[in-house]
């Protein structure tokens, strides 16, 4: 019997719907990034400072994290692994 992808990717099924929407905004820019809290936002993770599903997908080798610092505040940036 087959597997569902989100258990095969080892990520819950919300957090498998977050990558899709990720993939589907980036359209296949490996440069593209979002806001950690605007992609939570977008993907309706309340509080937007939940990161269980990004953590779930960081852990999985999905996404990766670049860091910014913007008015002298450090944002975190997701993107693509």
């Amino acid at each position: 019997m087959n597997r569902p992808p989100y258990e095969q990717a080892g990520v819950s099924k919300t957090a498998w719907e977050m990558l899709q929407y990720l993939q589907r905004i980036a359209r296949g820019d490996s440069t593209f990034t979002l806001q950690d809290v605007l992609l939570n936002h977008r993907c309706n993770v309340t509080p937007d400072n939940d990161f269980t599903l990004l953590n779930q997908l960081f852990d999985a080798g999905k996404i990766d994290y670049d860091y910014s610092m913007v008015d002298g505040f450090q944002q975190r940036l997701v993107r693509l692994a």
